[in-house]
Order: structure tokens, then C-alpha cells, then sequence
């Protein structure tokens, strides 16, 4: 197999992401839905059920990091990159909120942040392995 390196990776960060039960911060997902509710009402049904089905897959989190990497060995490299990047996609974006509120905020409540942060870094580790692997993967 010769997606095999990245395959690896993607499998220990899906892992380590599962473990850490991180799933990122998807509300967002919800905000583009509404927005396109309201601005674009002649295919918001159709958006919506997109978006609602794209909510699910990314709240999987490791796991749908750990489906799409069996997917790619399966052959399957077009739809695995997409559920990979959905998986740790959202667990960085929801990690770098965490981060950013933990900067903002200042004083004991930064600390308790930071703590919880550090507490959390085998989830910083699962989206870092996930990303490389990601990245790595051929399409031939």
C-alpha cells in the first residue's frame, strides 16, 4: 500500500483525537447555516441539509478522522482526504478558539484556561499527526 506512512498517522491521530474526546468548536457550522437561511432562501433547504450532514461528520471527531483514513487505504483518497479534513479541521479550529479565549480572558480564569489546555495536548497531537498525515497522502 503506498499510502501506508500516511495512513498510520492519520489512524494515531484519529486515535489520540478520540481518546482526548475532542470534537472541536462546530457551532460555526450552524452560523453559516442561518446565514444562508437568510440570504439565500431559494436554496437554503438544500444548504441546510448539506451543512446538517457536514455537522455530524465533523462531530465525529477521531473517529471520522480514523474513517477516512480507511478509506484511503481502501483506495478511496478523494473522499478520505474530505472526511480527514473535516474531522481535523474542526478539532483545530476548535482548539485555536480554546487558545485565543484563553489569551483573551487574563488573570486566574487564563490559568484555569492554560491548565486545561496542557491537560489537553494529546488532542493538539491527534490534529497535528492527522494534518501531516493528510498532507502526505499521493493520489497514485
Amino acid at each position: 500500500m503506498k499510502n501506508r506512512n500516511p495512513v498510520i498517522l492519520c489512524l494515531v491521530g484519529g486515535f489520540l483525537l478520540f481518546q482526548a474526546s475532542w470534537i472541536g468548536s462546530i457551532g460555526f457550522i450552524d452560523d453559516i447555516a442561518a446565514y444562508a437561511i437568510a440570504y439565500f432562501p431559494a436554496i437554503a433547504d438544500i444548504l441546510t441539509l448539506v451543512l446538517n450532514a457536514l455537522t455530524y461528520i465533523a462531530g465525529l471527531g477521531g473517529i471520522a478522522v480514523m474513517i477516512g483514513a480507511i478509506l484511503i487505504a481502501m483506495s478511496r483518497i478523494g473522499i478520505g482526504k474530505f472526511v480527514i479534513g473535516l474531522g481535523a479541521g474542526i478539532g483545530l479550529i476548535g482548539l485555536i478558539i480554546m487558545l485565543a479565549e484563553a489569551v483573551i480572558a487574563g488573570g486566574v480564569e487564563a490559568l484555569l484556561d492554560i491548565v486545561t489546555l496542557i491537560s489537553q495536548s494529546i488532542a493538539w497531537i491527534g490534529v497535528i499527526l492527522s494534518i501531516l498525515g493528510r498532507r502526505t497522502i499521493s493520489k497514485e
